[in-house]
């Protein structure tokens, strides 16, 4: 398992896509916190907790897309057989793959963690008002770590369960930005229940209907059906 996982890594370290999706999270993240700090009145010690928060939007997203394009590679690109001959145990070559995604999901989401606290923390010091603790700093770490293993392994169980690469990343979108409004009209309660509300949650924001432990439930179970689904699909499929 070592060796396969360490495969996987090799792989993700020498491919653009990669690079490019640690370059767009910066950027996002870049652009997230300073407009958050610049632009937004940050007086308030909920405001200063919003401020840094990076765990939906500049992370979240992104780690998860990056999981389902990073799942459906293989496929995309057709080298997936050769994997397979060199490993033939589809299951633990799956799990080597995940493993190896939540591991650099965890570099990325260290990385902009430091990012932002460096650039946040000298910022609202000079603002007005009662200055973070360490209880919501330490919130907002080790929940942006979390959320962002989850929102990582998520993506790659949506990208084994569906092995089409522009199909899945249009359809977890299409998800994030129109279903879970959709379900608000069954029941104002139920995007409580979805993914963009818990990782919210989970990056440490408190202005949320959700708490923090709900949001964890809900991250953990979507990606424990997504990826059991995913496995139970990816055993019985062909290799191209």
């Amino acid at each position: 398992m070592i060796a396969l996982t360490h495969g996987e890594l090799i792989k993700v370290r020498t491919t653009r896509t990669a690079l490019g999706f640690a370059l767009t999270i910066l950027a996002l993240t870049l652009l997230w916190v300073l407009l958050s700090l610049l632009t937004g009145d940050t007086d308030t010690m909920e405001a200063k907790r919003e401020a840094i928060l990076v765990a939906p939007l500049p992370l979240g997203i992104p780690l998860l897309l990056y999981g389902v394009v990073g799942a459906t590679g293989e496929y995309r690109h057709r080298t997936l057989a050769p994997a397979v001959l060199i490993a033939p145990d589809r299951v633990r070559l799956t799990i080597a793959r995940l493993i190896a995604y939540v591991l650099t999901a965890l570099v990325i989401a260290v990385a902009i963690v430091a990012l932002t606290l460096i650039i946040a923390l000298p910022l609202l010091s000079s603002k007005p008002g009662p200055d973070l603790g360490g209880d919501d700093i330490q919130r907002m770490i080790f929940g942006t770590l979390i959320a962002s293993a989850l929102s990582m392994a998520l993506g790659v169980g949506v990208g084994l369960l569906i092995k089409n690469q522009v199909a899945a990343v249009i359809g977890t979108l299409v998800w994030i930005m129109i279903g879970v409004q959709l379900v608000q009209l069954i029941d104002e309660d139920l995007p409580n229940y979805a993914t963009p509300l818990a990782t919210v949650a989970l990056g440490g924001s408190r202005d949320s209907d959700v708490s923090w432990s709900q949001g964890l439930i809900v991250m953990l179970a979507w990606t424990a059906v997504f990826l059991i689904a995913g496995l139970l699909v990816e055993r019985r499929r062909d290799v191209d």
